[in-house]
């Protein structure tokens, strides 16, 4: 398989129409085997009331990077269900365009490991970081 060539919920929005994941507006720029790298515009109603990026949002592009890296080449019958994450917040974002990268660690038969930065691209500057543990659950119908 070659980059975004899986089939997945990221393959089928109709999958995520109305949920969350619509609400943020990202974009799945890069995806490969342990790899996922994810774009979103900001919009006014994703800053906090200093004008930053919202930590709840930060914490959810990192947890959708870390979910997507691990889940190539998985179908649409799974979905990734997170177990824990630990986010570590370093700097402000400010930049109208957030980048989550993910990278899986290691997987075993029930569970992943993967990390995740966000970074601000105007100036490349690392805002957070994140650890998790997902399951891999049957997708309920």
């Amino acid at each position: 398989m070659t980059d975004n060539d899986s089939k997945s919920f990221m393959d089928n929005p109709t999958l995520y129409e109305g949920t969350y994941l619509e609400f943020l507006g990202f974009r799945l720029a890069t995806w490969k085997d342990g790899f996922a790298r994810i774009e979103m515009p900001v919009r006014a109603e994703h800053r906090n009331t200093v004008g930053y990026l919202h930590g709840g949002v930060i914490a959810s592009l990192l947890d959708i990077a870390g979910a997507v890296s691990g889940s190539f080449g998985t179908s649409n019958e799974f979905v990734s269900v997170t177990i824990n994450l630990n986010c570590n917040y370093m700097a402000p974002h400010r930049a109208d365009t957030a980048i989550a990268e993910g990278e899986l660690i290691r997987a075993t038969s029930s569970l992943f490991f993967a990390q995740a930065k966000l970074f601000d691209p105007d100036n490349n500057r690392l805002c957070a970081t994140a650890t998790a543990t997902y399951k891999q659950k049957a997708r309920k119908t």
